[in-house]
């Protein structure tokens, strides 16, 4: 909400509705104007990615404004409500990582956030009495072999 009193404002309703389809008019000219003007308030008002993502980014960009860094934030600590170190613990997961578009990615190293390393594939099982592998083990370590490529 936005504003005092009786001339409140759903701000937030207001700007996802700008977000969908013909949000902006239905005249492409006028459209145009209605985004270049939102775009020049806030470049990312109509970002590719999920909103929840980008208000989760915003926190720590705030937060690396005003102290200079990032601080370490432990899975717990919420912000407006969210767990924003579980957000940002996943968003460092390397399959999560890899998930993200490049800019995602770029905008979360510019605060200093990297992905975790991925762990190391656990040695294979030493084979059973002596015997070798069977065919099965051997096709899923092929299988294996091909995924972690």
């Amino acid at each position: 909400m936005w504003g005092e009193g009786e001339t409140m404002v759903p701000i937030g309703q207001h700007m996802a509705n700008l977000r969908r389809k013909g949000g902006l008019g239905k005249g492409p000219k006028r459209a145009a104007e209605h985004a270049a003007q939102l775009t020049e308030i806030d470049p990312d008002w109509n970002c590719p990615w999920p909103l929840n993502w980008r208000c989760h980014y915003r926190v720590l960009a705030d937060l690396v404004d005003a102290d200079g860094s990032l601080p370490e934030i432990q899975p717990g600590v919420l912000m407006d409500g969210d767990d924003i170190g579980k957000w940002l613990q996943q968003q460092s997961q390397p399959a999560a990582w890899a998930r993200l578009l490049p800019e995602q990615q770029e905008r979360l190293t510019a605060l200093g956030i990297k992905p975790l390393e991925k762990p190391s594939p656990a040695p294979a099982a030493p084979p059973r009495g002596g015997k070798g592998p069977s065919k099965a083990q051997e096709a899923f370590q092929r299988g294996l072999a091909a995924l972690t490529q």
